[in-house]
């Protein structure tokens, strides 16, 4: 309890004595002129500003010196003596000329490291605020969005408050180095604190020393690393330059053709990718620790609950990108689902139906179902669309003929060359069947042609007294006689 309140007695006296000799040296330094002859040279315009400043780190360079000095002496002086004499009979009666010669140096030194740290700080906290100006400005000047196809990854205030956070601990991590460096600098000049400091050094030298170690351990690692990452990227970038060449029709590949480039580079991608990251996995720190594996299992575990059905959807895109059974705008039929494709991924074709409904439809139900594809060759040869009536056969088969094929031109979308034509289906008890058949180029329009042409029909056939029917015929027997030979 003693040793606590002559440890504070003595740093409050030490203070004292520092503060009333550093006020005095200040002032009389400012009245000879030594400041600010130099400072009205150099710093006319902010003379002011500069002066004041220059004597206020003096007066505070000044009061380390003496601060250090005064304890210097008394923490020399033995505690008996002090409790004795006390601070100010001990402090006049010490051999000042003595102190003054052997620690004058060291007390310099320590003065002018707590001075250096301390303008270190401050210099910290002023330059790192400004930074924070200075990153609020490029928020929407220099920093864009960042996109991967459509989505946005980055967006310039996420990169704007990172960079700020990070600056913020940056900031906090040099305040920290520059306050134990200072604490322990100012230990290390006094005979009781020595321990304490080198103890501090000793703990921070370990901590250091272990993170070289680790770091030169991993450098061949490192080096590893860095390897895959340049490999990858100039793989990327020869698929980027292929897949640009197919698409702008300068590079020819057999087999390949424009509509399969961007599936097949985001293919490849995504296998370069993979083996990209199965090579780097080993060289990873920490990939041999228990936590890795355990989140590898983990992992791995979830994969295996629903990697069946994934593959197999994943293996049904594969093979409907490359047998081209389909393509994003087309008409298409899929079992019992008839519209537009709309999106094709890896997992699941979505369509589009006549009422406006999106249906998503599982790669592999897409396979194992067949594919009518209604615009395949409707740019080439035009699709045929056919509907079929049903005539008695006492009206001549050459005026249902031009019956129907009058009502086919008369139908919006379907096309004058090739002409439509009519097929006889079937021969029946009481009737012919009648297939007309027509071109159009519009098979997103396939419903709507299907019901003008119907109405058609219907006006040609009743303005030339011909019943559209299946009629049927009931004969009665005379006699009602038996067909059963007897």
């Amino acid at each position: 309890m003693l040793a606590a309140i002559l440890s504070f007695l003595t740093l409050l006296f030490s203070w004292t004595i520092a503060y009333l000799l550093a006020v005095p040296v200040t002032f009389l330094v400012h009245s000879s002129g030594l400041i600010n002859f130099p400072v009205v040279r150099v710093f006319k315009p902010i003379a002011g500003n500069v002066r004041v400043r220059g004597l206020q780190k003096f007066l505070f360079a000044v009061f380390l010196v003496g601060l250090m000095l005064a304890l210097s002496i008394l923490l020399d002086t033995e505690p008996a003596l002090l409790v004795l004499t006390g601070y100010f009979q001990s402090f006049m009666n010490f051999d000042l000329t003595q102190t003054l010669m052997s620690g004058l140096l060291s007390n310099l030194m320590l003065a002018l490291g707590i001075f250096v740290i301390h303008q270190a700080i401050l210099f910290t906290n002023e330059l790192f605020p400004r930074l924070h100006i200075i990153l609020q400005g490029w928020r929407h000047t220099r920093f864009h969005v960042i996109k991967f196809k459509s989505m946005e990854l980055v967006t310039p205030d996420q990169i704007t408050d990172f960079l700020l956070s990070l600056s913020r601990y940056v900031q906090i991590g040099l305040n920290l180095v520059l306050l134990v460096t200072g604490l322990t600098y100012t230990l290390s000049f006094f005979p009781g604190t020595q321990g304490l400091a080198s103890g501090i050094v000793e703990s921070l030298y370990g901590i250091f020393h272990g993170f070289g170690t680790t770091l030169l351990g991993f450098l061949p690692n490192l080096i590893t690393l860095i390897f895959i990452l340049i490999a990858t990227r100039y793989t990327l970038k020869l698929l980027r330059f292929f897949y640009e060449g197919v698409q702008n029709d300068r590079i020819k590949i057999f087999g390949l053709h424009k509509d399969l480039a961007e599936p097949t580079y985001q293919l490849l991608r995504f296998l370069v990718l993979a083996l990209a990251l199965v090579a780097a996995y080993p060289y990873l720190p920490g990939s041999n620790s228990p936590v890795f594996r355990g989140i590898t299992i983990f992992a791995g575990f979830l994969l295996s609950l629903g990697s069946t059905a994934l593959v197999t959807n994943i293996v049904s895109g594969v093979v409907l990108t490359y047998t081209r059974g389909l393509r994003i705008g087309d008409r298409v039929k899929i079992g019992t689902t008839t519209g537009d494709v709309v999106e094709r991924t890896m997992l699941v074709t979505r369509i589009r139906t006549i009422k406006n409904v999106v249906v998503s439809i599982p790669n592999s139900m897409v396979l194992n179902n067949e594919i009518v594809n209604y615009s395949a060759l409707t740019a080439r040869d035009g699709l045929i669309l056919n509907t079929t009536v049903t005539i008695g056969y006492d009206v001549p088969w050459r005026k249902v003929y031009d019956l129907l094929i009058r009502s086919a031109l008369a139908t919006r979308d379907i096309q004058q060359t090739p002409k439509p034509f009519v097929l006889q289906t079937s021969l029946d008890d009481y009737y012919v069947s009648y297939e007309l058949n027509a071109y159009t180029s519009e098979p997103k329009r396939m419903a709507l042609i299907y019901s003008e042409l119907h109405q058609n029909i219907q006006d040609h056939f009743n303005r030339a007294d011909v019943e559209i029917m299946s009629p049927a015929y009931t004969a009665y027997r005379e006699g009602n006689k038996s067909t059963v030979v007897a």
